[in-house]
């Protein structure tokens, strides 16, 4: 079996789009930085057995080989799967990372402090040239907190806000100084065409070093 074949039988496994092999030139992609010719895919509707397509995609794009020699191969490039693409470029993207903030800058014991995350809690990453088609990952995100004096809470699903109504807030008990650390844990989805599946899970981590707590003691004048 072919590696254009492996291809299409990864991906014609299940219900989805059937990606058909055609030939291509990448500018300067030879060993000496000549023109050569490599493997791309197209996607043709569903229902359409491959044979045809590849017979329709042969005359579209013709046989190029007999002009161009054919690239170098890259074997991780030639295992890939449209998950394993998927799951490549995921790991490769900056994620929205939360910029922690409580106003005023302090907290009083006994009184809720409120966390504003500062972030974002969905993120769409797309990619109109892959092998496999356009890809589109859907990204979602929730926060964890840790307050610093051993109190943790989440998962958070919103951005949390100022007084009075922010939903994410904290009463400390004790004075001093604590390190907040917000933690956004990312869970996505990718799909080409019809095809999708989910993706390994993400972290960015934003933090406020030696957050103050203070008291407030009530003075009696004479």
């Amino acid at each position: 079996m072919t590696t254009s074949d492996q291809s299409i039988e990864n991906v014609q496994g299940g219900i989805g789009p059937v990606y058909v092999p055609y030939e291509r030139v990448v500018p300067n992609g030879g060993p000496t930085g000549e023109p050569c010719v490599t493997t791309g895919y197209r996607v043709v509707p569903e229902g359409v057995e491959a044979g045809v397509a590849s017979a329709v995609s042969d005359r579209l794009f013709g046989n190029i080989r007999a002009v161009y020699p054919e690239c170098p191969v890259d074997p991780e490039q030639a295992a890939q799967t449209p998950q394993t693409y998927a799951r490549r470029y995921w790991r490769q993207q900056t994620l929205p990372s939360p910029q922690p903030h409580i106003a005023p800058g302090r907290a009083i014991t006994g009184m809720f402090a409120y966390l504003e995350t500062r972030g974002s809690t969905t993120h769409t990453f797309t990619e109109p040239n892959t092998p496999f088609g356009p890809l589109q990952i859907v990204a979602t995100g929730a926060y964890y907190v840790d307050w610093g004096d051993g109190t943790h809470t989440g998962p958070h699903p919103d951005e949390g806000g100022p007084w009075p109504d922010g939903r994410i807030t904290h009463e400390y008990l004790r004075v001093g100084a604590y390190d907040v650390v917000v933690t956004e844990r990312w869970t996505a989805t990718w799909s080409f065409g019809s095809a999708s599946g989910t993706l390994d899970e993400l972290r960015t981590v934003g933090r406020i070093d030696d957050f103050p707590v203070q008291q407030i003691q009530a003075v009696v004048l004479r």
